[in-house]
C-alpha cells in the first residue's frame, strides 16, 4: 500500500512499557461450586545450553498439569518431571483452589484411589467423573464407591452411553484450552 506510517523503535516502546499499567480482572466465583476439568500435556525443551555440543537438540520434556472450570478459565496449574504421573499432582492443583467442587473430571490417567480420596478430602459431596481403565472391576468392599457406580453403568449400558450421560465430554474442554494458550 506504500503508506508512510510511523513506527516507534525499540527503545520506545521500551520507553512507554514502563508507564503502562494494565488492569487484568479474574471474574469472581462468588463461592460457587466448580465444575472441575483437569489434565496434562507434555513440553519438550528445546536450545543450547553449556551442556550441549553446539547444536540444537531437545533437552528434555516436562508435563504441564492444568484444571479449569466449566468456563474454560484455568484455576490451578503446575509443572512436573516426564515421569511423573498426572495423578501424583491432583494435591498440588487442588491446594490452589479454595471453591467448593461440586464435579470433578479426568481422564484415564486420574483413575486411582488416592486421587478420589484427594477430591473429596476437599469437597466431600464432589461428583467424581473419571474415564475407567479398561481393566476396572467393582470393588466389592460393602459400600459402593463413585467409581463402583460407573463401573457398574458402563457395564450395563456401555462406555458410549456412559460417556454422554455423566458428562465426561466436557473432558474435551481442557484439551481445547491447551491449544489456546
Amino acid at each position: 500500500m506504500k503508506l508512510k506510517l510511523p513506527v516507534p523503535d525499540h527503545t520506545t516502546l521500551s520507553r512507554r512499557g514502563r508507564t503502562i499499567r494494565p488492569k487484568i480482572s479474574v471474574p469472581q466465583t462468588n463461592n460457587q461450586p466448580l465444575h472441575l476439568i483437569v489434565d496434562s500435556t507434555g513440553l519438550s525443551i528445546h536450545g543450547e545450553g553449556p551442556w550441549s555440543s553446539g547444536k540444537k537438540k531437545r533437552r528434555g520434556w516436562r508435563k504441564l498439569h492444568i484444571s479449569i472450570d466449566s468456563e474454560g478459565r484455568i484455576l490451578s496449574t503446575c509443572l512436573s518431571k516426564w515421569y511423573t504421573q498426572d495423578s501424583q499432582r491432583v494435591p498440588h492443583l487442588l491446594k490452589q483452589i479454595k471453591e467448593p467442587i461440586d464435579t470433578f473430571k479426568g481422564d484415564r490417567g486420574y483413575d486411582l484411589g488416592s486421587v478420589y480420596n484427594h477430591v473429596l478430602g476437599h469437597s466431600p459431596n464432589a461428583e467424581i467423573v473419571i474415564h475407567l481403565r479398561s481393566n476396572a472391576f467393582i470393588s466389592y468392599k460393602g459400600k459402593w464407591t463413585h467409581r463402583d457406580k460407573h463401573v457398574q453403568k458402563i457395564l450395563d449400558d456401555g462406555v458410549h452411553k456412559w460417556r454422554r450421560e455423566s458428562g465426561y465430554y466436557q473432558q474435551s474442554k481442557v484439551e481445547n484450552t491447551f491449544f489456546s494458550v
